[in-house]
């Protein structure tokens, strides 16, 4: 008999991943709720998402997904928010306590870019993996569809994190905001700083004073997160973020091992848009990036002209 058991995170998206990667497509969403803790009418408010999850077959003995309780990244809103709801939301964040009311709102369980998702696994570990929804009509597979090549979010108050190693996403950020003839706003955080740039904490309220800052300057907002094992610099702090655009920054001469193991911690907590790929004329064999799933977008210091290497 199918079991069933709840489970909470921070976005739909990676409850999603670790039922599949526990369950695989034995597991589905049968109920989901938002829940929002604190705030006030919805502003500076923590949103999380707790599902109902009803399993074939009962649970997996060695990984039971349901005694995990690890926190889910956010999905980045697509819509550019206002820079009074920007500033409201700094004020409240540095104001709100960890409790206060709790609403609960049923949200839909359907997600059209799962499949996809899961098509680009499908690639990358060489298996077939069919969801076939109840009542479909099978039918011949269509041609699947090149994915277009990422462009830099620009507009005024766009928030862009570059995620990487060292100061690989400083040196990537420099080059954006030079393709923008400098006109974009400029921080860094986690485990690298420099001289005369500022530094932020990548899930404080101070972000989001720089980004309505930004705003009104007519600017996007880069910030070069250097990621590391523990504290600020941790990629569980980019659970709280809601960036317009995510950049991941892989050195294409690195060991595939090495930089997938960052970036799978990385996406657990966040979902990433793009790749900006540097050192790709030191090896031999650039196109290793392209296992990672996501479409290159940047190629040292310059807009991609491939989603692929």
């Amino acid at each position: 008999m199918p079991s069933r058991f709840q489970l909470r995170g921070h976005s739909l998206e990676a409850l999603r991943w670790q039922l599949f990667d526990t369950y695989g497509h034995r597991a589905r969403i049968i109920r989901a709720e938002r829940i929002q803790t604190g705030g006030l009418f919805g502003l500076g408010a923590t949103t999380s998402f707790e599902v109902t999850v009803e399993v074939d077959g009962g649970p997996a003995s060695n990984k039971p997904a349901h005694t995990r309780r690890r926190a889910a990244g956010p999905r980045p809103d697509a819509r550019r928010r206002g820079l009074a709801e920007l500033l409201a939301d700094a004020d409240d964040a540095d104001s709100a306590g960890p409790g206060g009311p709790v609403r609960r709102t049923q949200v839909s369980t359907e997600k059209p870019g799962f499949d996809a998702i899961l098509g680009r696994l499908t690639e990358r570990i060489g298996t077939s993996l069919e969801l076939s929804p109840a009542g479909s009509v099978e039918g011949p597979e269509p041609a699947p569809a090149r994915p277009a090549v990422p462009r830099l979010a620009a507009a005024a108050g766009d928030l862009v994190v570059l995620v990487g190693l060292r100061d690989q996403p400083l040196r990537t950020a420099w080059s954006m905001a030079g393709a923008l003839d400098g006109q974009a706003e400029l921080r860094t955080s986690g485990n690298v700083r420099s001289n005369g740039v500022g530094h932020v904490l990548i899930d404080s309220a101070e972000v989001q004073k720089v980004q309505a800052l930004a705003a009104v300057d007519g600017k996007p907002l880069l910030i070069a997160f250097s990621i590391g094992a523990r504290g600020a610099s941790s990629p569980q702090a980019l659970s709280s973020l809601r960036p317009n655009q995510l950049w991941l920054v892989v050195d294409a001469a690195h060991k595939p091992e090495d930089t997938e193991a960052w970036v799978r911690q990385a996406a657990w907590h966040a979902s990433p848009d793009a790749l900006a790929v540097v050192g790709s004329t030191e090896t031999a064999t650039p196109e290793t990036v392209n296992a990672l799933g996501y479409p290159v977008g940047w190629v040292d210091g310059y807009p991609a002209t491939s989603p692929e290497l």
